[in-house]
């Protein structure tokens, strides 16, 4: 693809778009995509809007704007923000305007930024080592593992933080096999950074099964 050819030429980035429209048009084949360029992610500028890109607030209700937005900013690589987006704005101005229209901010979109940066950087995302984790079918017949993104990031030998985004706009399930040495010489204590709830699992079981995730 575009993406591949320009970072082959020597370039030390290259836009994502690619990545960008499967999560704003496509996001049930969004995991899809990224796997697909997992060797060039660390590479890639990984954005949902910019000047002449659509309104993400004007495409998607909060609750996948949320997903898409959590996955832009978990990804590895260089992650952008566009003006505007953070509060919600739906109309792209032209750049070459000296002025735009005033908006309201949309408080629903706002706090779901809010949120993300303001947990984000107490983790390892963006600091520690990102792997892309492969969801596995919860059981026989279940498919419903393939709109995960599964990317996990660890920056200390016995810590680490998966992001877990389920792209579809129904529950899905899975198991995450999760590429963290000695897992199964302790047990561990996950924590939801954008929640409150806390689950202890056996390290051995996560070794041999995989995290099991049940998520809206």
């Amino acid at each position: 693809n575009r993406e591949e050819e320009l970072l082959g030429q020597g370039f030390d980035f290259a836009y994502q778009k690619t990545i960008s429209d499967a999560l704003l048009d496509a996001p049930h084949s969004a995991a899809e995509v990224v796997r697909q360029g997992e060797g060039w992610l660390a590479k890639g500028v990984h954005f949902l809007e910019n000047h002449d890109e659509r309104r993400v607030a004007a495409l998607l209700e909060p609750d996948p704007h949320r997903a898409a937005a959590t996955a832009l900013l978990t990804l590895p690589g260089m992650r952008l923000l566009y003006d505007g987006q953070l509060e919600g704005e739906t109309i792209r101005t032209p750049v070459h305007l000296g002025r735009r229209q005033e908006e309201p901010v949309n408080e629903a979109v706002k706090s779901i930024y809010d949120r993300l940066l303001q947990v984000l950087p107490q983790s390892a995302v963006g600091r520690g080592e990102a792997r892309l984790i492969q969801a596995e079918a919860a059981w026989e017949e279940n498919i419903t593992h393939g709109s995960y993104l599964l990317v996990l990031w660890q920056a200390a030998p016995d810590d680490f933080d998966l992001a877990v985004i389920n792209l579809a706009p129904h529950r899905s399930q899975c198991y995450a096999r999760l590429k963290v040495a000695n897992l199964a010489t302790h047990d561990w204590q996950m924590v939801d950074r954008l929640g409150d709830e806390r689950w202890d699992r056996n390290g051995e079981e996560l070794q041999s099964r995989g995290l099991y995730l049940d998520t809206p």
